[in-house]
């Protein structure tokens, strides 16, 4: 199993994709301390939800990074399976919105048009911050500027956030360094969490608002890239090379 979680990098260096098992690890511990720290609460089942969604999640990915090359893309993994075969990647097309749609429901506010924009924003996080993993420190620096407008979701709904986004701030040095990547698992779940988080701290028509432009970007994902897209804006630019080795690609 260790040698299927190697991957070359866009340098060409061969690295472990573990990191995601990290961020996994202290989405958990996250939970768990938060429900220690307040036995009476604030962890209901809106917030034990949205923990398990979010494993299930880095599950799905993980089988992805596990099964090796494939198919690479939304459209790629729909075309493969109306050719008849079904690719990793079909598993996560199921899980995370699946999963979306259980960590919406728990919560148990908004209309249904809301509900069903926040699912669409949700795992439509997920799906960019998966294309953002592929240079090094990419998808963790978005990561964690996304989180820092997350500050006012309340702990009892998305537990997993606290040691989560300090865990995002541990494992940034060895990515930027090149020794080893976030994988399929960790990139879904940083974005599954990030959407969960928007969908909760947006006001019901800026989830409107948020899951449009989540799907915007997963078309220029899918046609433009996003690579090219930061690489064309010299704000994102100068920020996704922070702290990036010289050399390889941009």
């Amino acid at each position: 199993m260790r040698e299927r979680l190697l991957v070359e990098n866009h340098r060409g260096t061969i690295v472990p994709r573990t990191l995601g098992l990290w961020l996994a690890a202290a989405a958990v511990a996250s939970t768990l301390l938060v429900a220690w720290a307040q036995p009476d609460g604030p962890v209901g089942r809106a917030g034990w939800g949205a923990t398990v969604a979010t494993i299930l999640v880095f599950a799905a990915g993980l089988i992805d990074d596990l099964v090796g090359q494939g198919p690479r893309g939304v459209r790629s993994h729909v075309r493969a399976l109306a050719a008849g075969q079904v690719s990793s990647g079909i598993l996560k097309l199921v899980v995370i919105p699946g999963a979306a749609v259980v960590a919406v429901a728990l919560q148990g506010t908004g209309t249904m048009a809301v509900r069903l924009a926040g699912v669409v924003l949700i795992a439509g996080c997920a799906n960019v911050w998966n294309g953002l993993d592929v240079r090094p420190g990419r998808a963790l620096k978005f990561a964690l500027l996304a989180m820092a407008c997350l500050i006012g979701v309340p702990l009892d709904l998305l537990p997993t956030l606290p040691l989560l986004a300090l865990a995002c701030g541990c494992v940034l040095w060895p990515d930027l360094r090149e020794r080893a990547m976030l994988g399929d698992g960790g990139a879904n779940l940083l974005g599954f969490t990030i959407g969960l988080g928007l969908f909760l701290i947006l006001p019901d028509a800026w989830v409107i608002v948020g899951a449009l432009v989540a799907v915007a970007l997963n078309v220029v994902a899918e046609t433009f890239t996003l690579s090219r897209l930061i690489d064309a804006v010299p704000p994102l630019r100068w920020f996704d090379g922070l702290g990036r080795l010289p050399g390889g690609k941009t």
